[in-house]
C-alpha cells in the first residue's frame, strides 16, 4: 500500500475490483499451489491486505517493509517450505495456468530459479501474468550473499544480478502470449487508467478470473501496434 509511486494501489479500483483482489482471486486458480501466503509489512496501511487476505481464506506473514527478502525467509522457514513461488502483486492479470507452466517445468528440471513473469533472456513473454519458482536453497543462498538495499526490497535481484552462479531454466512463452511489448503491470496511475479503458470494452467477464489475457492481448494491444 506504501508504493512511493502509487501510493494505496492495491486497494486501486480495476475493473470494479480493487487491485489485491485480482491478484489473490486469479492466483488461486492454479492448481500446483500447496499453500498461499501474504507477505505484507506491519504498517498499519498495510492491515487493508492483510483483510484481504482473511476475506480469501489465504496466510498472511507481516515483517520489514523494506527488507522484502527477510520476510520471505521467515515465511519460508515459518512453513518449511521446499520450493517457493514468488508472486508479486503488481500484476493483476496475472495467470493461474502461467503460474503452474513455471512449476511445472521447474518440478522437470530442478533448476535454481525459473521465471515467466517477465520478457527476459529471450523468453519472449509477456509482463505480468507469470511468477517466479525457486528453491529453499536458492533462497538461503540470496540472503547470505544479498549486498545493497535494492537487493534486499527486490527479493530475486541478486540473482539477476549474478546470473552466471545460479542455474536458470528459461520458459519460452506459449505463440498466443509471445508479446514482449506487452506490459500488463500496474506502477502508475497511467498503467492503471489504460488497463480499465480496455476493461471497459471487454465485456466477456464476470469475475477478475473469468479474463482471458490471451483475448485482451489479441483484441487491444496486437490491433494498437499493427495500428
Amino acid at each position: 500500500m506504501g508504493s512511493s509511486r502509487f501510493p494505496g494501489k492495491m486497494s486501486a479500483d480495476l475493473g470494479g475490483f480493487p487491485i489485491i483482489d485480482w491478484v489473490l482471486r486469479r492466483s488461486k486458480t492454479s492448481n500446483l499451489v500447496d499453500k498461499f501466503i501474504l507477505a505484507t509489512s506491519n504498517k498499519t496501511e498495510d492491515d487493508f491486505l492483510v483483510k484481504k487476505a482473511n476475506e480469501y481464506l489465504i496466510g498472511n506473514y507481516r515483517g520489514s517493509e523494506h527488507n522484502v527478502l527477510s520476510r520471505f525467509v521467515e515465511v519460508a522457514n515459518a512453513e518449511n517450505a521446499d520450493i517457493i513461488v514468488r508472486i508479486c502483486a503488481d500484476n493483476p492479470f496475472i495467470c493461474g495456468n502461467e503460474i503452474d507452466r513455471a512449476i511445472s517445468l521447474f518440478l522437470q528440471k530442478m533448476p535454481d530459479y525459473t521465471f515467466n513473469h517477465i520478457p527476459a533472456m529471450g523468453n519472449n513473454y509477456v509482463d505480468g501474468v507469470g511468477a517466479e519458482v525457486f528453491t529453499y536453497d536458492t533462497l538461503g543462498k540470496i540472503a547470505k550473499n544479498a549486498e545493497n538495499d535494492s537487493q534486499l526490497e527486490h527479493v530475486t535481484k541478486y540473482i539477476w544480478d549474478n546470473k552466471t552462479n545460479f542455474d536458470i531454466q528459461i520458459i519460452n512463452a506459449p505463440v498466443d502470449l509471445a508479446n514482449p511489448e506487452v506490459c500488463l503491470d500496474v506502477d502508475t496511475k497511467e498503467d492503471l487508467c489504460c488497463l480499465n479503458k480496455i476493461l471497459d470494452k471487454h465485456k466477456n467477464r464476470i469475475l477478475p478470473e473469468d479474463v482471458c489475457v490471451q483475448d485482451i492481448i489479441k483484441n487491444y494491444f496486437i490491433k494498437s501496434v499493427n495500428n
